[in-house]
């Protein structure tokens, strides 16, 4: 394990002692099948453990566009639902949470 620092835009940095557990990321080309589906635009997904067994959470949108900033935002949660709350459940969040052995799916009896 490792200290790690994540930037956030508007907030707080957060510091904590734990791993990087899974990490994907889209491209913004579009003749790629990890194509973010908007031009100049793509994402990176990073997932961390802590030490005390809490998920930090970053999300990093990168562009390529002139005037136009990247953007970085991140949260601590305490449960695996708490984490799908925050990436949401579109095709890069799906990825993560297969990297990370998350099950996301809805039981139904």
């Amino acid at each position: 394990m490792e200290t790690i620092v994540i930037e956030r835009d508007d907030e707080r940095s957060i510091k904590f002692t734990g791993e990087k557990i899974a990490s994907v990321s889209s491209s913004a080309n579009n003749a790629r099948s990890d194509y973010s589906g908007q031009r100049g635009r793509c994402a990176t997904l990073n997932l961390y453990q802590t030490k005390g067994g809490k998920f930090v959470c970053e999300r990093i949108d990168f562009t390529i566009w002139q005037g136009e900033k990247d953007r970085s935002r991140a949260k601590v949660c305490e449960t695996e639902d708490e984490v799908v709350e925050f990436f949401g459940n579109d095709w890069l969040a799906k990825e993560l949470y297969a990297s990370a052995d998350i099950d996301t799916s809805i039981s139904v009896e």
